[in-house]
Formats: structure tokens, sequence, C-alpha cells
């Protein structure tokens, strides 16, 4: 039996076929985040950074703190009111596994989002990054929304 208060944490990886260095600098400099998640990122991710980012749908919008940035390694952050997210670039056979965690979710039903959301993201990277082709799924799996990069 499962404790009904208990905390959530989602925990999504892929494969990417490009080294640490590359996939890390795809989140944490802003004209490449844009490529493949974000609508604008009012900034690069290094430690002690707070920046803002504009979510492709319209109006989706959070301030990140970045509490630890290590390139080519990890990016510890802090969104939506200090909820943490880690992204983790660990190499394998000379490419990286992008794992992506974001703890403390108090329900299922958003924490399944969360863990949807995050598959689309590392989706759209590995088209980006190894196929060159930036990504269209956000716009695929909401067809009916606005979007405020379009």
């Amino acid at each position: 039996m499962t404790d009904a208060n208990a905390e959530l944490d989602v925990k999504v990886d892929m494969l990417i076929r490009r080294p640490p260095e590359t996939v890390y600098e795809a989140f944490s400099v802003p004209e490449n985040i844009r490529r493949f998640w974000l609508a604008s990122s009012s900034g690069p991710l290094e430690t002690g950074a707070v920046v803002h980012w504009q979510f492709k749908i319209a109006g989706a919008e959070t301030d990140v703190t970045v509490t630890e940035a290590r390139p080519g390694t990890l990016l510890d952050l802090l969104w939506d009111d200090g909820q943490p997210l880690r992204i983790t670039f660990t190499p394998y056979e000379g490419d990286t596994i992008v794992g992506v965690e974001v703890t403390g979710f108090s329900h299922a039903p958003t924490a399944i989002e969360s863990m949807s959301g995050f598959t689309l993201v590392l989706s759209s990277l590995k088209l980006w990054l190894e196929h060159g082709i930036e990504g269209e799924l956000m716009y695929d799996k909401f067809p009916g929304m606005r979007y405020a990069d379009r």
C-alpha cells in the first residue's frame, strides 16, 4: 500500500547521439533551447542565474533559478515556484544519455502530464541534434493551441 500523501517524482531519459557538451549547450544556450523546447529564454543557464522562460504555448512561462550548472554534466534548476528540475548528461559510448528528473508532485495526473511533456522535449531534442529537424512535435501534440512563437 502506498502513502496517499507521498510526493511523486518523474524521471525520463533518452540516448542522444551527440557528445555531452553539445547536448548540454542545447539546453543552456538561449538560441539553442528555442529550437526544440521553448519560445524564448532570457539568458544562458549558468550557476546563480535567474532566467525567464516562455514556453511555445502562449501564456505559459516561468522563472528559473540555476542552482548548479556543470557544463557537459548537470543542470540543477528550480522552476514553477521552487520545484526542483534536474537535467543530467551522462556519457555513453561517445554519445549522451540525457536524464530529466522533476520532484515534488503531489498529484499523479500532474506527474504523468510532466512525464509526457519531458518525453516530448527529449524526442524534439533528438530530432534536432541528430537529424537537423527543429522540434515541431509540440505543435503536433496540441494543434489547436495558440503559440507564442508563431
